[in-house]
């Protein structure tokens, strides 16, 4: 009888504490060995506080929360499905959700996420199912999902992702729904895998009539199954000069060009930057445009620079007058989704001018010399480097 009058009063603390702790206005319950705290619908603006710190099932949906802090959910580790759909919640601290460690069921969809800590995910390792869809999210990181291995279903669609890195999903053993319809894909060389991926899977990727490219413009609408197989290349750099004389001398005050060439038709168009590394560790970086413009016979840096150096569009760094403070290392660099390629060159002065020759280089004094190599794999060019007068 003791016996028993003890296990009611166990079961009736148990359920008072419940309700007391439960914060206004939400509505709190237990049942089936699950607490439910339902605080959806409630116009809340902040996470209400004092919720059970046993509570298992937490429904804040249908609100307008902007704002989720760091220690939001520190009282509450022991929830298994947080729902949180229908919100206006634009950003989410660090360490949010990292405490949740034993959630199964997370859903952030229908809210206005641009960025997501998915360094949070990580420690969400029993998680099966999460849905991310209809937000504004950008930035979809390789390793977002890799130790989700019991993740059942994933939701992303309705997104701004422009790309999907090879490998997102590859660790998502379990996996058997995905949703990524509705992003602007861009349909370049890296998205190749994505086409085959879809193809080859066992896994249901639904609406694929949904999944379509935005860019390039030639490709816009098309289906990311249908892409055709693209020409993809790797580039590769080479820096053209002259003077071209081989162990031509510079003197102070003349001129030096010197022209990146982006060899091998690489696909898709590289980024293309020239670095230069001065005397005194001085360092310019200059990035070139990626689409020309009508007025392609203009310099591309400024004019606090251009005075030393004329970067133009086509890839062409000029030094109108050689001096001391321009010997250095000149570097161009091209990158796209397949790779990098290097090229670098040692320009140096060696004396001042002894006599005028018509801005011409005389050979007494400095040099202009290869230097260096290429880098990831990308072969230099094995022309040799001459040197001509201007």
């Amino acid at each position: 009888m003791a016996l028993w009058l003890v296990s009611v009063l166990v079961v009736w603390t148990s359920v008072l504490g419940l309700t007391q702790c439960c914060p206004e206005p939400c509505t709190c319950s237990d049942k089936y060995t699950h607490q439910f705290a339902d605080c959806a619908y409630k116009d809340l603006l902040l996470l209400p506080v004092g919720l059970p710190s046993n509570v298992t099932t937490l429904s804040l949906s249908a609100n307008k929360i902007k704002h989720l802090e760091a220690k939001s959910f520190i009282n509450v580790t022991q929830v298994t499905s947080l729902w949180l759909a229908h919100n206006e919640i634009v950003t989410i601290e660090r360490n949010t959700l990292a405490p949740l460690v034993q959630l199964r069921n997370l859903d952030l969809s229908y809210n206005k996420i641009i960025n997501f800590p998915w360094e949070d995910l990580a420690k969400l390792t029993v998680l099966q199912l999460l849905k991310m869809n209809n937000n504004e999210m950008i930035n979809l990181p390789k390793d977002a999902f890799s130790t989700l291995k019991d993740l059942r279903s994933l939701r992303i669609n309705n997104n701004k992702f422009t790309t999907i890195v090879q490998g997102t999903f590859s660790s998502l053993s379990s996996m058997s729904h995905l949703q990524i319809y509705n992003n602007p894909f861009t349909c370049s060389c890296n998205l190749e895998w994505l086409r085959d991926w879809i193809s080859e899977s066992k896994i249901s990727v639904p609406e694929q009539d949904s999944i379509v490219c935005e860019a390039p413009e030639h490709l816009k609408g098309a289906l990311v199954t249908k892409i055709p197989k693209l020409d993809c290349r790797a580039p590769t750099v080479s820096i053209t000069y002259q003077p071209k004389l081989d162990n031509t001398e510079l003197y102070e005050g003349f001129m030096v060009i010197l022209n990146c060439e982006i060899k091998g038709n690489p696909n898709p168009k590289p980024e293309v930057s020239w670095e230069v590394v001065n005397g005194g560790n001085q360092k310019f970086t200059f990035n070139l445009p990626s689409v020309v413009n009508e007025q392609s016979d203009l310099p591309v840096n400024d004019k606090t620079t251009n005075g030393r150096f004329l970067v133009f569009q086509n890839g062409t760094l000029i030094i109108p007058r050689m001096s001391k403070k321009e010997d250095g290392n000149y570097s161009c660099s091209a990158v796209n989704d397949l790779g990098r390629a290097d090229s670098t060159v040692k320009v140096v002065v060696a004396g001042t001018k002894k006599q005028a020759i018509n801005s011409m280089l005389d050979t007494t004094s400095g040099k202009i010399r290869p230097s260096g190599g290429s880098k990831n794999g990308v072969e230099d060019d094995q022309e040799r480097h001459q040197l001509a007068q201007v």
